[in-house]
């Protein structure tokens, strides 16, 4: 089965839930990546028109830009996890955030942030790190992986936006661990405003994954769980 969840039982009470926006159920667990070639612009206009979750970098103006720097990560994650430490099942993950000590306030809040960019509220999906069944194709960044890998898109020659707000190099930027580390990295940075991205490399794990998307109820699946208040 991989790397059954054993040690997630025990981690860290900070690092109990992923969170994941997203704008249309329909696609729930898509990625522009995973779109065909002759899909992409269409895809891109309608969330630009729609204005949805960060719809800015899928505008005519930024489109070509923030593709090419996302599979320059993708392509990067991908071959750093597999070089260090073995295969992953997919070749282009699924993201979620991991914020430490998350609440359900907490996660609507981050959601309401964004329209100050215009952007129509997005879902918010919540897993409980406790049902994740198998974390063998599970990882993770230090911050998003764009930030993350931010020097070595720009070593690259790729550009990347945002260049007044610079963001510090951290030892573990640039990297890409397995699920299983992320306790013991969180025990370095813990004391700062960090979090995590969260790759999942596993479509099928998806699937079979209980959450729960916040002020929905799903009838055909009451066990989904809660998260705690503040």
């Amino acid at each position: 089965m991989g790397h059954v969840n054993w040690f997630v039982k025990a981690m860290d009470a900070d690092l109990q839930f992923l969170v994941h926006f997203f704008n249309d159920r329909e696609y729930l667990f898509k990625t522009i990546s995973m779109a065909g070639a002759s899909q992409v612009d269409e895809i891109c206009d309608r969330i630009s028109s729609e204005k949805g979750w960060y719809w800015p970098r899928f505008a005519p103006s930024e489109r070509q830009d923030y593709l090419q720097r996302r599979r320059f990560v993708e392509a990067a994650l991908y071959a750093d996890y597999t070089r260090e430490y073995g295969s992953l099942k997919e070749r282009l993950p699924v993201y979620f955030c991991l914020y430490p000590s998350l609440t359900e306030p907490k996660a609507l809040e981050l959601a309401r942030g964004r329209t100050r960019q215009g952007e129509k509220e997005p879902h918010v999906l919540l897993v409980n790190v406790r049902d994740i069944e198998d974390t063998a194709n599970v990882t993770f960044t230090l911050n998003d992986s764009h930030t993350s890998y931010r020097k070595r898109t720009l070593e690259a020659g790729i550009e990347c936006r945002g260049d007044a707000n610079v963001p510090v190099v951290l030892p573990d930027h640039n990297r890409v661990f397995p699920f299983s580390m992320l306790e013991q990295v969180h025990q370095k940075y813990k004391a700062q405003p960090i979090s995590y991205e969260i790759q999942v490399w596993d479509y099928q794990l998806l699937e079979k994954t209980r959450y729960a998307i916040l002020g929905e109820e799903d009838p055909g699946n009451p066990a989904r769980p809660a998260i705690q208040k503040d």
